[in-house]
């Protein structure tokens, strides 16, 4: 049930509305497309027509023999007159000029509509003219629209009144289709709904759409108005429509004019009769027109008005000025096709978008009364008070609407920020810049919560906001704050902890979504895997020598820990960890070698804390760190031990990994004869005991030595290092010697 435009019967031709369902009385619409561009603002102006309609019944070439109530059609159209007669105070009337039964066409029931009309033209030769309408009823339950079959009616409107409509076959809705159609002829649209998916109350409508993304127009929602979807009953035309045809004696409607302090209108039943029944007024901050209407079971309203659809209705233009947009109390979309709650209850508040509100105070069959406030004229005090109180000066714009309900006004110094759930905010300075460049109130931070506080260490100021806040120090400028970084900022005392104030936003992008942001004595550092957490002082220092999270590290996983031994620090990362110590200094610790010092009891163990960085680059990969009582050392042939005490200075004498004992194999292994210990290398083995101290045991010799059992054999433990002697070489014991010459090894004992 749309109309076409201009003759464009290929392109603009529309109308699609279902077939009535088996169990409602009420035809239901298709999908439809919103237009493309916004109409000028203009109403039609008070018309007066005397319309003249040609009534057409056909026969095609699939229903040869279709026979028609045409005098059921001729009271119908009967029906549709008295109504316009009745909307238009008698201005507008419809007649019948003639009555064409059974034409026959060469074309099926179910061609396009356009080609139906216009192979009755031809045969009529029919002249569109002014307040001519040319009406043709076919054989079928449907009209044929561009290749969708579904619609009760079409209409391809011509401009002044004049017209061709085709209808489906005759049923209990073709009165009121007829009604319907003969309203497209007059220039007006459909009566549509507001739908929004996030439930918003109202929407600007802004160029081509609305503000609000999630907001749309329902086609043919308004089941509470003539031009909303089929039905088989004639509701009365909204306020809206009204208005723009220039029906009525043009004072049914009180224009109140922009909306101001609160002022209480009456409304009369909208379908009954006398002046200022309805009322429109203007929003002060978007300009949107609406009408507010109360839907009584008066008159044409009488079978409709009902239930929830008795009340008070909200209406406003939809985006093509000839069609309306009524609001309902509920904006979410709805399954089916049609509302029984289109009207507002008394104790109900609709806000417009721009931010007055229409409460409704009471509701009767009879009368409603509602009282409508603009928002400035409540908040624009508050905010004039709050600039006053901040010294910004004179204001400079309008109170302006904004995202979710909140308002803005500026100043010559700043500007006031007014939100229902925190009232009139100042916003000025550095702050506000900052504020910004992230997007005002509908950037990262929304709406401030509290005004600029100060007070804070050397002189700094900051604010607060939905999502955070904005803190800005003589030395450190305006910055913002906010999600996990901002909660462990929080956690470390704010400005006033070990951090102080930032010197940067928060900057993302780095690895695998991770982001930081610097503060005057280090930065907070997050990821999504390994949570948020501070850097600073000497772990910071080293970890950026390290790469920072791109190097062997990556993120941290902790927070900085002290209170371990002699006064250190720890820090873990993904990769290991950063020790501090007063006294050692401050090392990485990762990979074999971290777990090997682990094993010992980390600092608190037998190495202490670390006292050089991990060192590669030694023989055959090596690497090795050392600590406060030792080292360890790391091969990937010979493994990762530990190297302390008396073993390690023999090690080192021996020239480390470099020399003939090579790598350590073994960890140092204890509990041996007289409470002695061994570790094992590459080229041999270090023994220590008390009684003999700490010697190698390599070669020939450590092989003979082997023979005897080691040290729990009768040479026991050595007493020597291996040293020169004539052709060869020799090692002297607890009980005996052993002397390798010329190939063979010889084992003396003492007695």
């Amino acid at each position: 049930m749309r109309r076409a435009r201009g003759g464009v019967i290929s392109v603009l031709a529309a109308a699609v509305v279902a077939a009535a369902p088996t169990t409602t009385a009420i035809a239901a619409p298709a999908s439809v497309t919103a237009p493309a561009v916004v109409q000028p603002a203009m109403g039609l102006g008070q018309r007066t027509a005397q319309i003249g309609v040609t009534l057409v019944t056909v026969k095609t070439t699939d229903q040869p023999n279709a026979t028609y109530d045409v005098t059921g059609l001729q009271n119908n159209l009967q029906s549709a007159n008295s109504y316009w007669q009745t909307v238009s105070a008698n201005h507008i009337s419809l007649a019948l000029d003639r009555t064409v039964d059974g034409m026959s066409i060469n074309l099926s029931s179910t061609a396009d509509f356009s080609s139906i009309v216009n192979a009755v033209a031809t045969n009529l030769k029919w002249v569109d003219q002014a307040n001519k309408v040319l009406m043709v009823v076919i054989p079928n339950a449907n009209v044929s629209v561009s290749g969708f079959s579904g619609a009760l009616g079409v209409t391809w409107m011509l401009g002044s009144e004049n017209g061709r409509i085709v209808l489906a076959q005759p049923s209990n809705f073709t009165g009121p289709v007829m009604t319907h159609e003969l309203g497209h002829v007059q220039g007006l649209g459909h009566a549509n709904t507001l739908q929004c998916t996030d439930g918003a109350m109202d929407s600007q409508i802004v160029g081509s759409g609305f503000a609000d993304g999630a907001c749309s127009s329902r086609e043919y929602g308004d089941n509470n108005s003539i031009m909303g979807i089929s039905q088989w009953n004639q509701p009365y035309l909204d306020a809206y429509q009204f208005d723009y045809g220039g029906y009525g004696n043009l004072n049914e409607i009180r224009n109140v004019g922009a909306a101001g302090g609160a002022a209480t209108y009456t409304l009369s039943p909208w379908a009954g009769s006398g002046a200022s029944r309805a009322v429109k007024f203007t929003d002060p901050s978007t300009g949107e027109v609406y009408y507010l209407q109360l839907k009584s079971p008066v008159g044409y309203d009488a079978p409709t008005a009902v239930n929830g659809n008795l009340g008070v209705q909200i209406i406003k233009s939809d985006i093509n000025v000839s069609e309306s947009l009524l609001i309902p109390p509920s904006t979410v979309p709805y399954s089916g096709y049609y509302s029984s709650n289109l009207s507002w209850q008394a104790g109900q508040t609709f806000t417009t978008d721009g931010g007055t509100q229409i409460k409704v105070n009471s509701v009767s069959s009879s009368s409603a009364s509602v009282t409508v406030t603009a928002i400035s004229a409540v908040i624009g005090p508050q905010m004039d008070s709050k600039a006053q109180q901040w010294g910004l000066g004179s204001a400079t714009s309008a109170i302006t609407a904004i995202r979710n309900g909140g308002y803005y006004r500026n100043y010559q110094g700043g500007a006031v920020i007014w939100t229902p759930a925190n009232g009139a905010m100042v916003s000025r300075g550095a702050i506000r810049s900052r504020w910004a460049t992230l997007g005002f109130e509908n950037g990262v931070l929304g709406y401030p919560t509290t005004d600029e506080v100060g007070g804070l260490r050397n002189g700094g100021v900051y604010q607060n906001y939905e999502g955070g806040a904005i803190i800005w120090s003589p030395d450190t400028g305006a910055h913002s704050s906010t999600g996990a970084i901002r909660q462990r900022w929080q956690q470390l005392g704010f400005e006033a902890g070990v951090l102080g104030y930032p010197t940067t936003e928060t900057i993302g992008g780095l690895r695998n979504g991770g982001s930081y942001q610097n503060y005057e004595n280090g930065a907070i550092i997050s990821s999504p895997t390994a949570g948020t957490h501070e850097s600073y002082g000497a772990m910071r220092a080293r970890w950026q020598q390290l790469g920072f999270e791109t190097g062997v590290l990556g993120y941290p996983t902790t927070n900085v820990v002290s209170g371990i031994k002699n006064g250190g620090s720890y820090q873990n990362y993904e990769g290991g960890a950063i020790v501090s110590s007063p006294t050692a200094g401050t090392f990485e610790s990762y990979g074999a070698i971290r777990q090997e010092w682990q094993l010992l009891g980390f600092e608190a163990g037998v190495l202490g804390y670390p006292t050089s960085p991990i060192v590669g680059g030694i023989k055959n990969g090596g690497s090795y760190q050392n600590y406060e009582n030792g080292a360890i050392v790391s091969s990937p042939t010979a493994g990762t031990h530990e190297s302390f005490g008396p073993m390690r200075q023999v090690w080192k004498s021996m020239g480390f990994e470099t020399g003939v004992l090579g790598y350590p194999t073994t960890d140092i292994v204890t509990g041996i004869k007289n409470g002695g210990s061994y570790q094992n290398y590459e080229g041999g083995a270090i023994i220590w005991s008390s009684a003999t101290g700490a010697h190698s045991s390599y070669g020939p010799i450590r092989q003979a030595w082997q023979s005897t059992g080691f040290e729990s054999g009768r040479l026991g433990y050595p007493t020597s290092e291996v040293y020169t002697v004539p052709n060869g070489t020799a090692q002297d014991f607890q009980g005996g010697k052993i002397v390798y010459s010329n190939g063979t090894a010889t084992i003396t004992y003492s007695s």
